[in-house]
């Protein structure tokens, strides 16, 4: 008995070893692919969370107008997760602005829509005359609802969020790439406009301070200013892979728009407002003109790229409802914002209203105007950081290099290359208008209309019979204003900027 109990055990049967091994084989695959997952995600060390829906670059500028933020797959900040409230503020802010709720959904697709294009609306209304420009700005606005319902629909029968995914889904391979330029192109005009709208402000502040530099008076002493501006304020704050506080200074300057705003009508109702109608002063226009004004209306209202980000991050469940909902406060709000700008903007100065109201101001020895200034510089800092996210991730893209393990010399190569023609052109072009309005033309017309309508249509089952006349009315109508504002709205830029 003791001579047995000291016996070897009897070997495993082979069945059983081959099953061991396979367990041990799935397990180091397991492994594998949460590493994988891990890195792909930047999560290293960290919890693994449940994939969310994919980022479409240009969407990565909606991250500034929301609470709460993660790290999205293609490791651009986006807002897709509750954060833990550690503090008193943070308690506050989720109380008042509830994550995915109606509210915060406002905020962040008005972030988006007001920006840069606010200091351009007093001239767009000498371009198209006051009453037609609030025609305008009320036909966009409708339409502008209009397309984010109908993005609402298609991301609800498709299941995916953003433009670049909807078009290889609904239109076929290849198309992913065409939207993902359309929207790259609309960053980079944007962009461009942000170095003009930097120039326009530092003007009239050299040219009102006593003891300037006659050099600086001159047009090639206002781009050396520029030019270190750039490279003070907009160089640094591209150059690190990932964009963590940006957000909350371009929440800053949101509210710098509006005081920019209020300061415009103060100054309007001190000034030029008491004077009325004079000079050449209109209440419409016609011809290429009209379309020109047109042009920059659209680029105001450009918010339907991140339609993808508020409908997935609605709560208790995303719903077409809110969105369209959301979006007509949301809009409303801008119009109302606009309409100020521009009506005020335009009595002030009247014939005088220079392409950017920026320059028809004294913020030297108006104090307010300076604070103003400065909450405007702050602005177009920040959101020209966001825009740059988007314009390098679709380059990434196209090379199929993956930002997280990308080598930083390559990374600040790119942006700094890509930035650096950003200046070229924002130096040269001839004003801000032009900028804007090829943006808002070529870009607007489809990622505002055309596309929207499209991804509806392409989506199945649409007909007069199964959608109703009014929904089919009103597709083609988006379908006609796209066109429309793609042809005519270039050529009269293209005119204006470069003819006239």
């Amino acid at each position: 008995m003791g001579f047995a109990a000291c016996s070897p055990a009897p070997p495993p049967a082979p069945h059983c070893q081959q099953h061991e091994r396979k367990v041990r084989v799935r397990e180091r695959r397991v492994r594998g692919l949460r590493r994988a997952w891990c890195v792909w995600c930047g999560q290293h060390r960290r919890r693994l969370t449940p994939p969310q829906a994919p980022l479409s670059p240009r969407e990565a500028l909606c991250a500034v107008a929301v609470c709460d933020d993660a790290v999205s797959r293609d490791g651009t900040e986006r807002a897709v997760g509750r954060s833990p409230a550690r503090s008193g503020f943070g308690v506050f802010a989720q109380r008042l602005l509830p994550y995915g709720g109606l509210v915060s959904n406002c905020f962040s697709l008005g972030s988006v829509a007001l920006g840069g294009g606010i200091i351009s609306m007093p001239s767009s209304f000498a371009m198209s005359g006051i009453v037609m420009s609030i025609i305008y700005l009320v036909v966009i606005t409708a339409v502008t609802v209009y397309s984010m319902t109908l993005m609402g629909y298609a991301m609800e029968k498709t299941g995916v969020y953003t433009y670049e995914e909807l078009a290889h889904v609904l239109f076929g391979r290849g198309w992913d790439y065409f939207a993902g330029f359309v929207l790259w192109l609309s960053c980079f005009g944007t962009a461009v406009a942000y170095i003009s709208a930097v120039s326009s402000l530092i003007d009239p502040i050299l040219r009102k301070s006593p003891g300037t530099p006659a050099y600086l008076l001159t047009t090639s002493g206002n781009r050396l200013v520029t030019s270190l501006v750039w490279l003070v304020l907009m160089m640094p704050v591209i150059i690190p892979k990932h964009v963590n506080s940006i957000r909350y200074v371009s929440a800053f300057g949101v509210v710098m728009v509006l005081y920019f705003v209020v300061t415009i009508v103060v100054h309007s109702s001190t000034n030029g407002m008491k004077d009325g109608m004079r000079g050449d002063m209109q209440c419409f226009t016609v011809g290429n003109k009209a379309i020109y004004g047109l042009s920059i209306f659209i680029f105001a209202y450009l918010c339907q790229v991140v339609a993808g980000n508020v409908y997935h991050e609605q709560r208790p469940r995303p719903s077409v409802k809110q969105l369209t909902v959301a979006s007509a406060i949301a809009m409303t709000v801008c119009m109302m914002f606009y309409i100020l700008a521009g009506v005020f903007g335009y009595f002030d100065f009247a014939d005088d209203t220079q392409d950017s109201i920026l320059f028809n101001f004294d913020p030297v020895h108006q104090p307010y105007m300076m604070v103003a200034y400065i909450g405007m510089l702050v602005k177009l800092c920040a959101a020209y950081a966001m825009n740059m996210v988007p314009c390098r991730n679709f380059i990434y893209h196209c090379l199929s290099w993956n930002i997280e393990t990308l080598p930083y010399w390559k990374h600040i190569l790119v942006v700094l290359a890509m930035s650096v023609v950003i200046l070229i052109c924002g130096l040269f072009i001839p004003s801000i208008n032009t900028a804007l309005g090829l943006v808002g033309s070529l870009c607007g017309g489809f990622i505002g209309f055309l596309f929207p309508a499209y991804y509806w249509m392409y989506c199945g089952d649409w007909s007069i019979k199964s959608v109703g006349i009014w929904h089919w009315l009103a597709t083609y109508f988006l379908v006609v204003c796209g066109v429309i504002a793609i042809v005519f709205g270039a050529i009269a830029t293209v005119y204006f900027s470069f003819v006239v």
